[in-house]
């Protein structure tokens, strides 16, 4: 084949060629579908653009007839097409309806079709009801009705439901909501039992309904078809149902549990709570779990009930919804006992239901609540459902997660010889995470193994990319190097027998202690500091304070003398390390009391500054680390299908 040869002309005489910019069709249309839009509405009304915003085009103001303001507005994200086939249907980010639901102002969807030059429309908040969302989709598409084409009554339509918003506002608690049904689409014979059966549920929803009768501003509907059921407020929220051949008891079901969800997010809270100990009254159960847990939710002022309905949808089995229910038991607004007897209610039953699948079920339920409570710093309780998991499942104890956690616990309970054994099985099975290599230098450092101790450390310094444990780790390879020994003793109560109540021993005393007794007894240590620090020497009362800070991390003090000694020392790098691993344990409360310390101790408006900015750095790379978790491992043939749940946080 022959080679194709470009030839270039270099100072050829072509005339000299302008070339004009050419505006982008899509912004054509884009103008095109704001003009029409303006024109479509009422001329008192005013349509602004917006700045360029997530997901909204600009925002209307209501005004009355007579040209007075309605104080109302709504957003609108305005959606155009030339293409005749999509004029009835939009693509929507999913984060952009969840964005739109925590706006204080309601959000119009408005599609504009040029073919035709039409609108469809409808609220966000509609829209994010009545399509399904699958775990991690990102997109999903809307299709009109024809009963969703803009007309020339939409705009009273859009004004009754932003005048119907503004008063569910204010709506009162003890006031009972009008509920409209309408059976119109049900055969003849069909009506009578449906409406007493109807007519029985709000007789019996303590206030939270009624009959609706005459038209109101405020009001629920109910409309029943014969394979369907849609359930809203006005046009403002609603919920719809695809049944197939549904007795009365389906409707009735979906209708309660549907007014939960719509009266929760209009926070008609008393009203939800109403319905949700109805349901449970009733022993009624969802097929849909996130309308059975948004009942549950209704139901945190009344645990009792709240673990009845839990059960009666099956949420004591485990599944996703599990743990999201020890979750809302753990926070509550009751006192501890009645959260401990809601729990223990609710896990006794999740054991129950384990007991009729087989023994791994059993194990992986006792597993799950051990977890929980550990996270609670129950060690007790976590313990014994660690301990009964394992016999029920001896493959626990090959499993590095599980030996992991049971090690904590131990750890926690202060057992940490017991706790060193397992995290070095933990860390034979998983050589290369140095998280595990800080937890067994940290159990062999509270056991006494000092020389092990540091081998562990080090391998973090060396290995570890996070630094909030390289920070942690550098201090007690320090503490390690200055114990200087392979082994040092740990007798805790023996050594607290000999220390004076008062604190007062002396320095050759408590030296004593901590060489022959334990050397890591905390108020030995940071009273040594503290003579230690007297005498001028503060680089060894650095030491006694930092190991009595990693004996109880929850120690301010020690955490605080500890920095003011590195200051002292004029050691950067130091006290950076310990401010950080401070702000790590204790968080900001730490830092407070040292800034507070040292600033009644004079030091320079510029110096205190400096610090501020290096703490506010340390107390963002905390927060962002999170907090508490739980874990749940679901049973799924011979493995296990891991749940993590953020936002526990600590007893």
């Amino acid at each position: 084949m022959a080679a194709v040869q470009l030839a270039v002309v270099v100072g050829s005489a072509r005339p000299h060629m302008h070339i004009m910019p050419i505006r982008a069709h899509s912004h054509i249309l884009e103008e095109q579908s704001v003009r029409r839009f303006g024109d479509a509405l009422p001329s008192g009304w005013v349509y602004r653009g917006k700045a360029p915003d997530y997901g909204i085009d600009g925002e209307v103001e209501v005004f009355y007839s007579d040209g007075s303001s309605s104080g109302l507005t709504f957003n609108v994200q305005l959606r155009a097409t030339d293409d005749a086939a999509k004029v009835d249907r939009v693509r929507l980010e999913v984060d952009e309806l969840e964005y739109y639901r925590s706006l204080e102002v309601p959000t119009l969807v408005v599609r504009y079709g040029r073919p035709n030059d039409s609108f469809y429309w409808q609220w966000a908040s509609n829209i994010s009801s009545r399509v399904d969302i699958s775990e991690g989709q990102k997109t999903v598409t809307y299709r009109f009705g024809d009963d969703e084409r803009w007309t020339d009554a939409t705009a009273d339509t859009v004004l009754r439901t932003l005048t119907v918003r503004r008063q569910l506002i204010s709506y009162p608690p003890s006031m009972a909501v009008p509920l409209r049904i309408d059976l119109s689409a049900i055969q003849v014979t069909g009506r009578y039992s449906l409406d007493r059966a109807l007519a029985r549920a709000i007789s019996d929803s303590h206030g939270a309904l009624t009959r609706a009768s005459k038209p109101a501003d405020v009001e629920a509907f109910a409309r029943l078809e014969p394979n369907f059921l849609a359930v809203g407020i006005d046009t403002l929220s609603g919920v719809t149902f695809d049944l197939k051949d549904p007795t009365a008891d389906d409707y009735i079901a979906a209708i309660l549990y549907a007014l939960v969800r719509l009266f929760r997010r209009q926070r008609l809270l008393r009203q939800a709570e109403a319905i949700a100990l109805l349901i449970t009254e009733r022993g009624i159960a969802c097929p849909n779990q996130e309308l059975a847990y948004d009942a549950c939710i209704a139901l945190a002022r009344d645990l009792p009930t709240l673990v009845a309905l839990a059960i009666i949808n099956g949420f004591h089995d485990q599944g996703p919804m599990h743990p999201l229910i020890a979750l809302t038991i753990a926070k509550a607004p009751q006192d501890e006992k009645a959260r401990q007897t809601a729990m223990t209610t609710f896990f006794d039953a999740s054991l129950a239901a384990a007991r009729e699948v087989g023994l791994s079920s059993q194990a992986a339920v006792h597993y799950s609540i051990g977890n929980f409570y550990r996270h609670r710093r129950d060690l007790v309780l976590a313990a014994y459902h660690y301990n009964r998991a394992r016999h029920l499942r001896p493959a626990y104890l090959n499993a590095g997660y599980f030996l992991n956690e049971l090690a904590g616990v131990l750890f926690l309970a202060g057992h940490f010889q017991l706790a060193q054994r397992f995290y070095r099985e933990v860390v034979r099975l998983d050589p290369d995470d140095p998280s595990l290599a800080f937890l067994l230098g940290d159990a062999l450092l509270h056991s006494g193994a000092i020389s092990e101790a540091r081998a562990s450390f080090e391998v973090v310094l060396i290995q570890c990319g996070v630094s909030r444990l390289l920070r942690e780790a550098a201090l007690k390879v320090m503490v390690c190097d200055y114990l200087s020994v392979d082994f040092v003793p740990r007798q805790r109560s023996e050594a607290s027998s000999k220390l004076r109540a008062d604190g007062g021993d002396n320095s050759e005393h408590l030296e004593h202690v901590l060489c022959n007794v334990d050397a890591m007894h905390p108020l030995a240590r940071f009273n040594l500091g503290i003579a230690r620090d007297r005498e001028g020497n503060r680089f060894a009362a650095l030491h006694h304070f930092l190991i009595c800070a990693f004996v109880q991390p929850h120690d301010i003090a020690a955490w605080v003398n500890a920095a003011i000694c590195a200051l002292g020392l004029g050691d950067v790098g130091l006290l950076q390390n310990i401010v950080g691993t401070a702000i790590d344990h204790m968080g900001a409360d730490a830092y407070d009391q040292f800034r507070a310390d040292i600033e009644g101790q004079g030091m320079a408006p510029d110096d205190l500054t400096a610090l501020d900015l290096m703490a506010m750095q340390f107390l963002e790379e905390s927060e962002r680390a999170g907090g508490d978790s739980f874990i749940l491992r679901m049973l799924d043939g011979d493995g296990y299908q891991t749940m993590e749940i953020f936002g526990l946080g600590k007893a």
